[in-house]
């Protein structure tokens, strides 16, 4: 099916109808954005650009673990636009007002490249920081995305009754690369929805990020140039806010507004915010922790994997607007066990690297409370309460039993394994060293597979149709 896609160079707020038209071959507009000499101004509009109109969500894609942001890809959601650069969908019917720093909007634009815009499409594919007088966008992840490559990704989109769900799902950047690929998500709301926590009507979320720069933005292997922008900016150089900027791979990460940071840092992680009203006049410190679930579990009284009595996780704590001072206390109701560290202590950014070691403790419920504040006018705070469930580990059914012709392979992997046994296998989890089950699978069966798992350390926990329980350690490559 032949679609047109309308690649829009345009100064924001500006109408899209005005605009000069020009029909050009996609060929050609590659060549120009290749040389520069794309026109402000101008409506590109590609005359041979055939988008298939098969396509259907890959629910394989989705993310194995019990909790977290990410949704599930299905056949609920609309592709929202054929494979392509630098396009745009059409305007989008809200069936919701959403609140955009005081102004009501009931319609959006989806942006190819990793932002939503209610005035006017946006080609605009090197992001600039915030704040922008040009853009009035929400950006999850300003970048040169590009889907046209086989393994390039989609970007999709579903409406409910009180939000809006985009997904990048394994997109690749400019130009045709997908050696490397991005997933993440935006959620608004007109705060009614459950998907986002708290009173907040914006959500991004984050999967496996690996790249950062498009070719045509000085990026090299998806890398360097000019960074990707992720942040809220309304355009009028008072209300914007950034939570960072990244051009590197890797997990560093200093600050909203310091140098480009390094994109692994957002793996898998989440950011609620609310930008409605006079909720937006300061917004508070963000909490945000890639590691935690809505429970912690450690174990006590386990000496055959010591791994498992302790929970380490990084806690970051930021204030998105430029020049606030971050301020914050952090404690615990468990007796003993709990401590941490600062990592990092700038003034609009702060790391806290946490350990709990439930050695000696009770079985029962603990909390680790955390209260941060900025120093705006008003001054605005957030605090989050983490449960920590404490289990006896002989209960928790960690032991020494072996079933017969249990293997995974490979291990250590890439982030697929097979898993096989002689005997018939009931179920499995997956856990992770900070103490979360990620996966759980109920089986009937000798093998089974696992896809897409995180880089990282794991406990695998198999049992078999005799309750023989057997833990294997499993290594995860990034």
């Amino acid at each position: 099916m032949k679609k047109l896609i309308y690649l829009c160079v345009m100064v924001a707020g500006a109408s899209f109808a005005q605009k000069n038209s020009v029909s050009i071959s996609n060929a050609d507009y590659d060549q120009l954005k290749k040389s520069g000499q794309l026109n402000p101004g101008t409506v590109y509009q590609l005359t041979d650009l055939v988008g298939p109109n098969n396509l259907k969500p890959d629910a394989s894609n989705s993310k194995n673990a019990l909790c977290g942001c990410m949704l599930t890809l299905d056949n609920t959601y609309t592709l929202a636009m054929a494979p392509n650069d630098d396009g745009s969908s059409n305007y989008i019917q809200l069936p919701f007002s959403f609140d955009f720093y005081g102004t009501q909007y009931d319609s959006v634009i989806i942006n190819n490249n990793g932002n939503i815009s209610f005035l006017a499409p946006y080609f605009e594919y090197t992001a600039n920081p915030f704040p922008d007088p040009s853009y009035n966008m929400i950006a999850p992840f300003w970048g040169d995305v590009d889907t046209r490559s086989l393994n390039g990704g989609n970007v999709w989109y579903k409406v409910t009754n009180d939000a809006l769900i985009v997904i990048w799902d394994h997109v690749g950047y400019y130009a045709m690369n997908d050696n490397l690929t991005n997933t993440f998500q935006l959620v608004i709301s007109n705060g009614q929805d459950t998907i986002i926590h708290g009173n907040n009507n914006i959500s991004f979320c984050y999967g496996d990020m690996q790249w950062t720069t498009g070719d045509a933005s000085s990026g090299l292997g998806g890398f360097g140039g000019f960074a990707a922008t992720v942040g809220v900016n309304i355009g009028n150089g008072v209300d914007f806010f950034q939570v960072g900027q990244f051009d590197a791979p890797g997990t560093g990460f200093d600050g909203p507004y310091a140098f480009p940071d390094q994109v692994d840092f957002l793996d898998d992680q989440e950011v609620y915010f609310d930008v409605a009203g006079m909720n937006a006049a300061n917004i508070p410190p963000l909490v945000i922790n890639s590691n935690i679930c809505d429970t912690i579990d450690v174990y006590t009284g386990d000496t055959l994997h010591k791994s498992m009595n302790l929970a380490q996780f990084t806690l970051s704590l930021m204030t998105p607007e430029y020049g606030q001072v971050l301020s914050y206390d952090i404690s615990s109701d468990a007796p003993t066990g709990f401590s941490y560290t600062e990592s990092v202590g700038n003034d609009d950014y702060i790391a806290l690297e946490c350990s709990f070691d439930a050695q000696g403790l009770q079985e029962g419920m603990y909390h680790i409370f955390v209260n941060a504040s900025d120093n705006g006018l008003p001054a605005e705070n957030v605090s989050i309460s983490i449960p920590v469930r404490v289990h006896q580990g002989q209960a928790a059914g960690i032991q020494t039993q072996t079933i017969a012709g249990l293997q995974v392979y490979p291990n250590p992997s890439n982030g697929a394994i097979t898993l096989t046994a002689h005997e018939e296998l009931q179920r499995i989890s997956l856990i992770s060293m900070s103490g979360n089950v990620v996966l759980e699978r109920t089986l009937n069966g000798f093998e089974t597979e696992i896809n897409r798992i995180a880089p990282g350390s794991y406990l695998l926990r198999a049992v078999d149709r005799n309750d023989a329980v057997q833990t294997l350690r499993l290594e995860v490559l990034p």
